[in-house]
């Protein structure tokens, strides 16, 4: 009894103890680290050109640092997750951003491409522990009914990020203070990480272990499984899926199971597991996993080939393309915002709204770009834009809340690990995809138009193309959150 009465009041401690400022200055802790985390993936984007030529890098060697940083994030995600429910979410919160901080001073220091992909590698690492923290963090810091609005600001603040990164990492590479070049990118992120530390002694400390060991081997069958699963989906397109990577790729797939295997088998001897494989058994959590799979895919698509239509094609500068796509990203962060007052209104609806303007947008925008052509004219895209961006916030924002919100708080950890490998995943399924479909694009227009390399109207038809595609694919969003809406009503 004195056990029971002890692990409720734990499960109840932040919610009851913690102070409307601590709730405050924890909120702005965690969204920070959003922030700091999702914009440093779309500096880092822009600056490519720039970091291979201080270098003297190949790009794939540019490819790889970039590649690395995701890898590195996808793998350990789980892990961290689920080392913040058994050490301390807050304790390893202040890890990880000391971490991201000390990696991304590394990456400004760095004389070679060795060096400074591992120290990208380092700062995935530290991501990885950050990300899971933030998640767990809100889900027991607040109440039920404040988590909608909690939420959305979490999705308004990775749609800031995004929308804005592009637009910091030029306007950084164009003032390039103390002729600093493409260092100054990864400065950025320094004092940014400085001023997250001196503010977490003010939030309150969160886990959900006892004394149990941890699932060491667990932990080392899922990131052998993901490692080879993400690998080659990060790296084929590029290598030209030698044998190697296929194998790797085919290989993953019996040492996942195994995993799962194992993990049941763990449960079943009343041990505590690694990742709670049960999770996939609620509707919720399985279906919501489906939609940000597709969520997350379509738009690691979307900007990879906005950029190459926008800067190879239109030849934008990296300030330009970024500022084109500012439209999306305050679409994104109102409906954020936004978010949570509409499901007050109409449920989980909210999802199935976003659901039709995100397919739409993206049809709208291949009207669009069909209309402007070869032509630097984008403000008529700006419609499409503002729809997509609006689409994919009413998604992203309700569909985290949504999907934790059943879930035991001594598995949110592991939950919000799942959540954000399924993430990565998606980005880099999203990005092998598309690009096959890319190039084979920019090829065949070339051949038809008798020119070897691709021309700027080679460009604009191949981005209508896979635009077309994108609106096909997201189209299965629909069914796949009625589904979730329907189960989530049932509950």
């Amino acid at each position: 009894m004195p056990s029971a009465v002890k692990s409720a009041a734990l499960d109840r401690q932040p919610a009851s103890t913690t102070t409307r400022s601590r709730l405050g200055l924890t909120l702005t802790v965690l969204l920070l680290a959003t922030f700091m985390t999702v914009a440093n993936i779309f500096i880092v984007n822009v600056a490519t050109p720039s970091i291979q030529l201080g270098l003297n890098a190949s790009f794939s060697d540019v490819q790889f640092i970039i590649s690395g940083y995701t890898l590195a994030f996808a793998v350990a995600l789980i892990i961290g997750g689920r080392l913040g429910d058994r050490f301390g979410r807050k304790k390893m919160l202040i890890v990880g951003v000391a971490g991201f901080a000390l990696a991304s001073l590394f990456c400004g220091l760095s004389t070679s491409v060795g060096i400074l992909t591992a120290a990208r590698i380092i700062q995935g690492l530290s991501a990885a522990l950050i990300s899971p923290q933030v998640l767990s963090l809100i889900q027991v810091n607040y109440p039920p009914e404040k988590r909608g609005a909690v939420f959305g600001w979490y999705g308004a603040t990775q749609g800031l990020a995004a929308s804005t990164g592009q637009i910091i990492g030029g306007l950084l590479l164009q003032a390039n203070p103390w002729d600093l070049e493409w260092r100054t990118i990864f400065f950025f992120s320094i004092p940014i990480g400085l001023f997250i530390l001196s503010l977490t002694p003010f939030i309150p400390e969160s886990n959900a272990s006892d004394d149990t060991r941890f699932d060491w081997a667990g932990a080392a069958l899922v990131a052998a499984g993901l490692m080879l699963l993400v690998y080659p989906l990060v790296q084929g397109q590029k290598e030209g899926w030698p044998p190697v990577l296929i194998f790797s790729l085919l290989l993953s797939f019996p040492v996942l199971t195994a995993f799962v295997w194992f993990e049941k088998r763990v449960q079943r001897n009343n041990r505590v597991p690694f990742m709670q494989v049960d999770l996939f058994r609620q509707r919720v959590f399985s279906a919501g996993m489906i939609v940000a799979f597709l969520l997350m895919s379509s738009q690691a698509a979307f900007f990879l080939i906005t950029a190459y239509l926008l800067q190879l094609g239109l030849s934008f500068t990296a300030l330009e393309a970024g500022v084109v796509l500012l439209p999306m990203g305050i679409g994104y962060f109102l409906a954020s915002l936004l978010s949570s007052k509409t499901a007050g209104r109409i449920g989980s609806h909210v999802l199935t709204i976003g659901s039709i303007l995100t397919a739409s947008g993206y049809l709208l925008l291949a009207i669009s770009v069909a209309m402007t052509g070869t032509e630097p004219s984008v403000i008529r895209w700006i419609p499409a834009l503002v729809m997509l961006g609006v689409g994919q916030g009413f998604i992203a924002a309700p569909l985290t809340n949504i999907v934790l919100a059943k879930i035991q708080k001594s598995d949110v950890g592991s939950a919000s690990g799942i959540l954000m490998t399924g993430f990565q995943i998606a980005y880099a399924i999203g990005i092998c995809l598309i690009g096959i479909v890319w190039l084979n694009g920019l090829r065949y227009h070339a051949d038809l138009a008798g020119v070897r390399q691709a021309i700027a109207q080679n460009y604009t038809d191949t981005y209508i193309l896979c635009l077309s595609l994108l609106a096909a694919y997201t189209a299965f969003l629909i069914p796949l959150v009625l589904v979730l809406v329907k189960n989530t009503e049932s509950k």
